[in-house]
């Protein structure tokens, strides 16, 4: 399973959209996915044994709603799918209606 299908796996049961790269649909609550990082792990012989990816799961939604439990909700989920315990950003988002969640982990990639 490559390391976005882990983090779908993870976000899927909450039934909001994600996606990849920039979300353009309309609704007020949406995941992006993004790589940070893809680098060699674990070094023998000059080689890596295995490659360490670090991701970015950001969640977006309405800046009135309350996002302390969804927020630990989206993070349990990604944990559970074996990435890295999530460090979670809150950013201001350039729409002031938008709350912005950043959650950034890491997981090493199976081949």
């Amino acid at each position: 399973m490559t390391v976005f299908e882990k983090i779908i796996e993870a976000i899927e049961p909450f039934g909001f959209p994600y996606t990849p790269g920039v979300y353009k649909g309309e609704e007020k609550h949406w995941f992006t996915l993004n790589y940070v990082d893809d680098r060699g792990n674990l070094y023998a012989d000059d080689e890596p044994q295995s490659v360490l990816a670090t991701v970015q799961v950001h969640f977006f939604m309405p800046y009135n709603e309350d996002f302390v439990r969804i927020k630990n909700k989206i993070r349990d989920a990604i944990f559970r799918q074996g990435f890295t315990f999530p460090e979670i950003e809150i950013l201001s988002d350039t729409d002031p209606q938008i709350r912005h969640l950043v959650f950034e982990c890491e997981i090493e990639e199976e081949e």
